[in-house]
């Protein structure tokens, strides 16, 4: 099975960490805490914004990093397999307007 958000719906992929910084080993409740995923699949209209005297630009693409509102959507059970691999629970399809940040390395 496979998800393509339609309209404003952005699909994204939880980043699960397996460990901290530190090396330390985390349980299974806070491998899933992190409300900070990757943009997978836009529908037609996520992430475009009308700024005067430019006309619409698009403020969110595939692959940027984003944190989400974690009541602000909808977890997927099933599989999607845009490279060929199982999904693991962590698909989030929520509303563009849901996205509280792009995340962006720094310098």
């Amino acid at each position: 099975m496979e998800y393509m958000p339609k309209f404003g719906r952005v699909l994204i992929k939880r980043e699960i960490k397996q460990e901290t910084k530190g090396g330390i080993i985390l349980p299974d409740a806070k491998r899933h805490s992190a409300n900070i995923g990757t943009i997978i699949a836009l529908g037609e209209t996520a992430g475009w914004v009308e700024v005067p005297n430019q006309g619409y630009v698009q403020t969110m693409h595939v692959g940027d990093k984003v944190a989400f509102g974690k009541h602000s959507g909808a977890w997927l059970d099933a599989t999607y397999k845009p490279d060929g691999s199982a999904d693991d629970g962590t698909l989030f399809i929520c509303q563009d307007a849901d996205i509280l940040a792009v995340i962006k390395e720094a310098a």
